[in-house]
Protein backbone atom coordinates (compact mmCIF):
# COMPACT_ATOMS: atom_id res chain seq x y z
CA UNK A 1 0.00 0.00 0.00
CA UNK A 2 2.96 2.58 0.54
CA UNK A 3 4.48 1.77 -2.89
CA UNK A 4 0.87 2.61 -4.52
CA UNK A 5 0.34 5.73 -2.52
CA UNK A 6 4.41 6.91 -3.70
CA UNK A 7 3.97 5.77 -7.40
CA UNK A 8 0.23 8.28 -7.26
CA UNK A 9 2.16 10.85 -5.55
CA UNK A 10 5.04 10.94 -8.42
CA UNK A 11 2.52 10.56 -11.08
CA UNK A 12 0.98 13.79 -9.88
CA UNK A 13 4.26 15.68 -10.20
CA UNK A 14 5.42 14.60 -13.78
CA UNK A 15 4.25 16.82 -16.61
CA UNK A 16 4.77 16.60 -20.39
CA UNK A 17 7.89 18.90 -20.23
CA UNK A 18 9.56 16.35 -17.94
CA UNK A 19 8.76 13.39 -20.01
CA UNK A 20 12.28 13.61 -21.47
CA UNK A 21 13.82 12.69 -19.00
CA UNK A 22 12.56 9.48 -18.08
CA UNK A 23 11.99 6.19 -19.60
CA UNK A 24 9.52 5.33 -22.00
CA UNK A 25 7.46 2.63 -21.08
CA UNK A 26 6.77 0.82 -17.88
CA UNK A 27 10.55 -0.29 -17.51
CA UNK A 28 12.64 2.22 -15.48
CA UNK A 29 9.91 4.12 -14.06
CA UNK A 30 9.41 4.30 -10.33
CA UNK A 31 6.05 3.21 -9.52
CA UNK A 32 3.06 3.08 -11.40
CA UNK A 33 3.00 5.16 -15.12
CA UNK A 34 0.11 6.95 -16.24
CA UNK A 35 1.44 7.59 -19.50
CA UNK A 36 4.75 6.69 -21.17
CA UNK A 37 7.01 7.45 -24.11
CA UNK A 38 9.63 5.64 -25.53
CA UNK A 39 12.61 7.14 -28.03
CA UNK A 40 12.06 5.89 -31.78
CA UNK A 41 13.91 6.02 -35.16
CA UNK A 42 11.63 8.21 -37.62
CA UNK A 43 11.61 7.57 -41.24
CA UNK A 44 12.61 10.17 -43.72
CA UNK A 45 9.88 12.76 -45.51
CA UNK A 46 9.46 12.07 -49.62
CA UNK A 47 8.06 14.15 -51.54
CA UNK A 48 6.77 13.56 -55.49
CA UNK A 49 8.18 16.52 -57.55
CA UNK A 50 7.64 17.34 -61.25
CA UNK A 51 10.32 18.29 -63.54
CA UNK A 52 10.83 19.07 -67.17
CA UNK A 53 12.42 16.94 -69.60
CA UNK A 54 13.41 17.39 -73.41
CA UNK A 55 12.18 14.38 -74.82
CA UNK A 56 13.39 14.91 -78.03
CA UNK A 57 15.55 18.27 -79.01
CA UNK A 58 14.38 21.10 -81.65
CA UNK A 59 15.82 20.36 -84.68
CA UNK A 60 15.77 22.05 -88.74
CA UNK A 61 14.43 19.98 -91.62
CA UNK A 62 16.01 20.90 -94.99
CA UNK A 63 12.76 20.00 -97.75
CA UNK A 64 13.49 19.78 -101.31
CA UNK A 65 10.99 20.29 -104.01
CA UNK A 66 12.52 18.59 -107.36
CA UNK A 67 12.15 20.33 -110.14
CA UNK A 68 9.32 20.01 -112.49
CA UNK A 69 10.95 18.75 -116.22
CA UNK A 70 8.76 17.96 -119.22
CA UNK A 71 9.82 15.98 -122.12
CA UNK A 72 9.87 17.89 -125.92
CA UNK A 73 10.67 16.33 -128.76
CA UNK A 74 12.87 18.04 -131.57
CA UNK A 75 14.19 17.32 -134.99
CA UNK A 76 17.73 17.39 -134.73
CA UNK A 77 20.33 16.56 -137.48
CA UNK A 78 22.26 13.03 -137.10
CA UNK A 79 23.98 12.91 -139.77
CA UNK A 80 24.85 15.10 -143.09
CA UNK A 81 24.78 14.12 -146.56
CA UNK A 82 27.81 13.62 -148.21
CA UNK A 83 29.91 11.25 -150.90
CA UNK A 84 31.22 7.98 -150.25
CA UNK A 85 34.01 6.27 -152.30
CA UNK A 86 34.02 2.57 -152.64
CA UNK A 87 37.09 1.33 -153.64
CA UNK A 88 36.71 -2.34 -154.80
CA UNK A 89 40.31 -4.80 -154.73
CA UNK A 90 40.85 -7.08 -156.87
CA UNK A 91 39.23 -10.27 -156.65
CA UNK A 92 41.47 -13.13 -156.37
CA UNK A 93 40.93 -16.86 -156.39
CA UNK A 94 42.99 -20.09 -156.90
CA UNK A 95 42.85 -22.87 -160.02
CA UNK A 96 43.21 -26.29 -158.95
CA UNK A 97 46.19 -28.60 -160.96
CA UNK A 98 47.18 -31.97 -160.67
CA UNK A 99 50.76 -32.12 -161.73
CA UNK A 100 52.58 -35.13 -162.28
CA UNK A 101 55.45 -36.06 -159.11
CA UNK A 102 57.04 -39.24 -159.67
CA UNK A 103 55.69 -41.82 -162.77
CA UNK A 104 54.77 -45.04 -162.26
CA UNK A 105 57.74 -47.89 -161.32
CA UNK A 106 57.79 -51.68 -161.27
CA UNK A 107 60.06 -53.17 -158.69
CA UNK A 108 61.13 -57.21 -157.82
CA UNK A 109 61.71 -58.73 -154.67
CA UNK A 110 63.19 -62.49 -154.12
CA UNK A 111 61.25 -64.75 -151.48
CA UNK A 112 63.20 -67.85 -150.93
CA UNK A 113 61.91 -71.18 -150.59
CA UNK A 114 59.83 -72.28 -147.29
CA UNK A 115 61.41 -75.64 -146.37
CA UNK A 116 60.34 -78.10 -143.48
CA UNK A 117 62.21 -80.59 -141.63
CA UNK A 118 60.30 -84.22 -141.49
CA UNK A 119 61.12 -87.23 -139.85
CA UNK A 120 61.14 -90.88 -140.79
CA UNK A 121 62.46 -94.19 -139.39
CA UNK A 122 64.23 -96.32 -141.56
CA UNK A 123 65.20 -99.92 -140.94
CA UNK A 124 69.36 -100.49 -140.22
CA UNK A 125 68.48 -104.08 -139.79
CA UNK A 126 65.78 -106.74 -140.57
CA UNK A 127 64.84 -108.69 -138.12
CA UNK A 128 65.21 -112.18 -138.15
CA UNK A 129 64.69 -115.93 -136.69
CA UNK A 130 67.34 -118.07 -135.34
CA UNK A 131 68.04 -121.73 -133.45
CA UNK A 132 69.64 -120.55 -130.17
CA UNK A 133 71.68 -123.81 -127.83
CA UNK A 134 71.42 -124.04 -124.19
CA UNK A 135 71.66 -126.22 -121.45
CA UNK A 136 69.18 -126.68 -118.06
CA UNK A 137 69.87 -127.09 -114.91
CA UNK A 138 70.37 -130.80 -114.94
CA UNK A 139 72.63 -130.34 -118.18
CA UNK A 140 69.76 -131.13 -120.56
CA UNK A 141 70.18 -129.57 -123.41
CA UNK A 142 67.91 -126.76 -125.35
CA UNK A 143 67.62 -125.64 -128.80
CA UNK A 144 65.28 -122.71 -128.74
CA UNK A 145 63.75 -120.76 -131.59
CA UNK A 146 64.69 -116.79 -131.03
CA UNK A 147 63.24 -113.76 -132.75
CA UNK A 148 65.57 -111.12 -133.18
CA UNK A 149 63.88 -107.95 -133.37
CA UNK A 150 65.07 -105.12 -136.25
CA UNK A 151 67.27 -102.23 -136.03
CA UNK A 152 65.96 -99.38 -136.95
CA UNK A 153 66.85 -95.15 -136.72
CA UNK A 154 65.07 -91.83 -137.15
CA UNK A 155 66.59 -89.81 -140.18
CA UNK A 156 65.53 -86.17 -140.49
CA UNK A 157 65.20 -84.01 -143.85
CA UNK A 158 63.90 -81.02 -144.91
CA UNK A 159 61.14 -81.07 -147.41
CA UNK A 160 60.35 -77.74 -149.87
CA UNK A 161 56.91 -76.03 -148.79
CA UNK A 162 56.64 -73.42 -151.05
CA UNK A 163 59.76 -73.17 -153.65
CA UNK A 164 61.75 -69.80 -154.36
CA UNK A 165 60.01 -67.03 -156.77
CA UNK A 166 60.56 -63.93 -157.82
CA UNK A 167 57.61 -61.26 -156.89
CA UNK A 168 56.73 -57.72 -158.79
CA UNK A 169 55.82 -54.85 -157.04
CA UNK A 170 54.06 -51.64 -159.15
CA UNK A 171 54.56 -48.71 -157.58
CA UNK A 172 51.45 -46.03 -159.35
CA UNK A 173 52.29 -42.69 -160.48
CA UNK A 174 52.15 -39.94 -157.75
CA UNK A 175 50.48 -36.81 -158.43
CA UNK A 176 49.61 -33.66 -156.51
CA UNK A 177 47.30 -30.53 -156.93
CA UNK A 178 49.27 -27.12 -156.98
CA UNK A 179 46.90 -24.14 -156.13
CA UNK A 180 47.51 -21.13 -158.74
CA UNK A 181 46.17 -17.75 -157.80
CA UNK A 182 44.22 -16.48 -160.63
CA UNK A 183 41.89 -13.06 -161.10
CA UNK A 184 38.19 -13.17 -160.80
CA UNK A 185 37.74 -9.59 -160.88
CA UNK A 186 39.63 -6.77 -161.68
CA UNK A 187 40.07 -3.45 -158.96
CA UNK A 188 37.41 -0.90 -158.88
CA UNK A 189 35.71 2.50 -158.00
CA UNK A 190 32.44 3.20 -157.21
CA UNK A 191 30.61 6.24 -156.00
CA UNK A 192 27.46 6.67 -153.52
CA UNK A 193 25.82 9.40 -152.00
CA UNK A 194 24.14 9.28 -148.62
CA UNK A 195 21.40 11.50 -147.65
CA UNK A 196 21.26 13.57 -144.49
CA UNK A 197 19.72 11.63 -141.55
CA UNK A 198 17.48 13.20 -139.32
CA UNK A 199 15.94 12.12 -135.72
CA UNK A 200 13.48 12.90 -133.69
CA UNK A 201 15.23 13.34 -130.15
CA UNK A 202 12.78 13.88 -126.78
CA UNK A 203 15.08 16.31 -124.30
CA UNK A 204 14.23 17.34 -120.88
CA UNK A 205 13.17 20.87 -120.50
CA UNK A 206 12.94 21.80 -116.95
CA UNK A 207 9.84 24.49 -116.06
CA UNK A 208 10.36 24.76 -112.45
CA UNK A 209 13.89 24.40 -111.33
CA UNK A 210 13.99 23.17 -107.57
CA UNK A 211 13.38 24.70 -104.60
CA UNK A 212 14.60 23.80 -100.66
CA UNK A 213 13.02 25.04 -97.67
CA UNK A 214 13.74 25.03 -94.02
CA UNK A 215 11.03 23.45 -91.73
CA UNK A 216 12.30 24.41 -88.00
CA UNK A 217 10.51 21.47 -85.50
CA UNK A 218 10.31 22.52 -81.94
CA UNK A 219 11.85 20.33 -79.37
CA UNK A 220 9.08 18.05 -77.30
CA UNK A 221 9.48 18.58 -73.52
CA UNK A 222 7.94 15.97 -71.28
CA UNK A 223 7.14 15.84 -67.13
CA UNK A 224 8.94 13.10 -64.79
CA UNK A 225 7.58 12.31 -61.69
CA UNK A 226 10.91 11.83 -59.24
CA UNK A 227 10.37 10.97 -55.84
CA UNK A 228 12.93 13.36 -53.89
CA UNK A 229 13.62 13.30 -50.11
CA UNK A 230 12.15 16.51 -48.34
CA UNK A 231 13.73 15.87 -44.66
CA UNK A 232 15.72 13.33 -42.51
CA UNK A 233 13.83 11.15 -40.44
CA UNK A 234 15.96 11.58 -37.16
CA UNK A 235 14.46 10.28 -33.81
CA UNK A 236 11.83 11.24 -31.74
CA UNK A 237 9.54 10.48 -28.85
CA UNK A 238 6.14 8.08 -29.31
CA UNK A 239 3.84 7.09 -26.75
CA UNK A 240 4.31 3.82 -26.18
CA UNK A 241 1.46 2.13 -24.20
CA UNK A 242 -0.89 2.79 -21.76
CA UNK A 243 -0.82 3.52 -18.12
CA UNK A 244 -1.98 1.47 -15.30
CA UNK A 245 -4.70 3.91 -14.77
CA UNK A 246 -5.77 4.09 -18.72
CA UNK A 247 -8.22 2.02 -19.00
Amino acid sequence: MRLAASAVGTAIVISVATIGSAEAGHFGCHGRAVECYEKVKLPDVYATQARSVVVRPGYSQVVTTPPVVVNRAEKVLVSPGRWHERHSPAVYGTRAERVLVAPASRSYSEIPAVTRRVERTVVVQPGSVRWQHSRGLFGREKLCKVRTPAVVKTVAHDVVVSPARRVAHDTPAIYRTVHRPVVIQQAGVSRSYQAPMYANVVRPVVIRPATQRIITHAPVVGVVHERVKVRDGGYGWARSGRGLFDH
